[in-house]
């Protein structure tokens, strides 16, 4: 028990080394859920230190540890990322502390609101709810989303189906309930068993058990009775088999891909044009419009939807955007699309006043031989990089119908029925950064087949970062999500719908055949069309149900009075009974043994 005890005697020691450790591990670009739920376990422990014995010191420094851990694992990708890398890295440093300081507040929340509750059961849902809420509300209102945020997106496991149903609520939910347990589990392993032989229990008072060293324990007097199953053990294998319930459809449904050739699914091939100029392997600049429009025509024989990366022209004449696209829309096959990403200086001012002459927009256009069919705007922009010099929209993504005709291995008639004989198929777009915020499509009035996604990030990091973004929306809406990224070293593929790695990294144009189950299911994903909030709602009436349950079980285990008192009296008369009958048993062998004469 020396190495138990070893966090009661030298908490400081122990907390601020593991912090910072769990910390390298979980607070990556891209956070994983396990190192989070124990990084979270950690933190939980030492605020049950902390907080008793008043060392705001030890949590400050916490604090300022774990920054600094999540400053040198950003650190490489952020370097380059503002004009200087000394503003870059006093960003970094500023915006690691932020996040640092709001997850210590949840914790002492939690811990404040633990205290105050009257049952064990409420203790146990009161924290995870509190830790969805905080991370909701920082989404909203951060200028870069889920970035940054302590919140996973890779390595859930069996949690992953939980995002069509409540989105990254669900999943941050599920990481501070297991957060509990662990440090349930590990706060009474480190106190040890109580007088009865009940594990951890012996040092849990009215409010919750604590991990700070008394003296006063020692002397407690030894209680008359055990109960079979403490209510913080009882709490704690509820919760725990709550938790692995909710892993079990994981196993049920199917995460593998359809088949692109079978007669319930429509084959769509799908590209991303991204030329490489060079010269001996050498790159000789940055490809022009020729070079994507000259990509672009080899991959029209393979793909109906080709997708250029983010900015990858740029307008800056008054009237140049509608000129180019005039010379590109012959060239471009009948039922065929380039999703063009473009940058523009706006030079008339627009008719419902959002755009003004001067102003610089990033924008997508989806174009095909009829002209201009679909049109989007970038609007969440990089923080001083993008900010200062551009103006983001107020317009949220809309769908475009793609009227797929019949390949030539099918005849019209089987293909799709009258009058037309196409299929339908529903695409969407957001750029980038847009993708960091749940909210992105929760105005689409039906699910989208693809979701169009054009990037352009600076460091393969920020690229991994981005590319799970945009799976995270993707497996949200239950759709999937073609990801074009024209930066250094950024990865580009398709996710969703069972596909969940990139398909290389940096320049090359692809092409790759998906398939979109027809008929296609236009519903949309519970989380869809329900959002953020009503999950919040979801979690907070989970963390009721613990307290209708904690005032139910306490009722009936209540021995002065309610149920508990007749569920008291009945074991009562029943042990009462059991003893008689052993007696009698005795005292009839006794009377058998005495002989007959005395």
């Amino acid at each position: 028990m020396a190495l138990a005890s070893l966090p009661i005697s030298h908490p400081s020691r122990v907390y601020l080394t593991l912090g910072p450790i769990l910390a390298l591990g979980a607070l990556t670009p891209t956070p994983s859920l396990p190192p989070l739920i124990l990084l979270l376990a950690v933190l939980r422990l030492q605020t049950d230190t902390v907080i008793p014995r008043s060392d705001w010191k030890g949590g400050v420094a916490q604090v300022a540890s774990v920054s600094l851990a999540t400053a040198v694992v950003h650190a490489a990708a952020s370097l380059h990322s503002l004009s200087t890398p000394s503003t870059s890295l006093l960003v970094l440093g500023v915006l690691s502390l932020v996040t640092s300081s709001i997850a210590a507040g949840s914790l002492a929340v939690g811990y404040y609101t633990e205290r105050a509750s009257q049952t064990q059961w409420t203790r146990t849902a009161l924290f995870p709810a509190t830790w969805a809420t905080t991370w909701a509300a920082v989404e909203h209102l951060s200028p870069i989303g889920q970035l940054a945020t302590w919140s996973p997106v890779v390595n859930l496991g069996g949690y992953s189906w939980l995002r069509q149903v409540g989105g990254q609520v669900a999943i941050n939910w599920v990481v501070a309930a297991w957060a509990v347990i662990i440090a349930d589990v590990a706060g009474a392993w480190m106190m040890g068993p109580n007088p009865n032989g009940e594990v951890g229990d012996g040092f849990e008072g009215e409010n919750g058990g604590s991990l700070v060293d008394d003296g006063r324990i020692r002397d407690r007097p030894i209680p008359p009775t055990r109960p079979a199953v403490s209510p913080r053990t009882r709490r704690t294998l509820v919760m725990t088999g709550f938790l692995l319930a909710l892993a079990v459809p994981s196993y049920v449904i199917s995460e593998r891909p359809p088949p692109v050739s079978a007669p319930d699914v429509t084959p769509l091939g799908v590209a991303c044009a991204m030329p490489y100029p060079q010269r001996n392997g050498e790159a000789t600049g940055p490809p022009s419009l020729k070079d994507y429009v000259a990509e672009s025509r080899t991959l029209q024989s393979q793909a109906k939807v080709i997708l250029w990366p983010e900015s990858a022209v740029h307008f800056n004449l008054p009237g140049e955007r509608k000129e180019a696209f005039e010379k590109i829309r012959p060239q471009i096959a009948n039922g065929t699309y380039y999703g063009i990403g473009f940058e523009e200086l706006v030079h008339p001012d627009s008719a419902d006043d959002v755009w003004k002459v001067g102003m610089r927009r990033n924008g997508l256009v989806l174009l095909g031989w009829e002209g201009v069919v679909y049109e989007y705007y970038k609007r969440h922009l990089v923080p001083i990089a993008e900010s200062f010099s551009m103006t983001p929209s107020n317009e949220k993504p809309s769908l475009f119908t793609m009227e797929l005709s019949h390949p030539k291995t099918w005849t019209a008639p089987k293909w799709a029925p009258g009058p037309n004989f196409t299929r339908p198929i529903d695409i969407t777009a957001s750029i980038c950064l847009d993708f960091t915020t749940a909210s992105s499509f929760a105005d689409l009035s039906s699910r989208p087949a693809l979701i169009l996604a054009p990037a352009r990030t600076w460091h393969p990091s920020i690229g991994l970062a981005m590319w799970e973004q945009a799976k995270a929306r993707a497996e949200e809406a239950g759709s999937m999500v073609l990801w074009c990224d024209g930066g250094a070293g950024g990865v580009s593929g398709i996710a969703g719908r069972g596909m969940h790695a990139f398909r290389q990294v940096g320049p090359g144009s692809w092409a790759q055949t998906v398939s979109v189950p027809w008929p296609f299911d236009q519903r949309r994903t519970v989380f869809s069309a329900s959002g953020t909030l009503i999950s919040l709602v979801g979690v907070w009436a989970i963390a009721g149900a613990g307290w209708m349950a904690g005032t139910v079980a306490g009722r009936v285990d209540d021995r002065e009075g309610g149920p508990g008192r007749s569920l008291a009296a009945l074991t009562g008369t029943a042990h009462c009974a059991i003893e008689f009958v052993r007696n009698l048993g005795h005292r009839e062998r006794r009377g058998e043994e005495r002989p007959l004469l005395d």
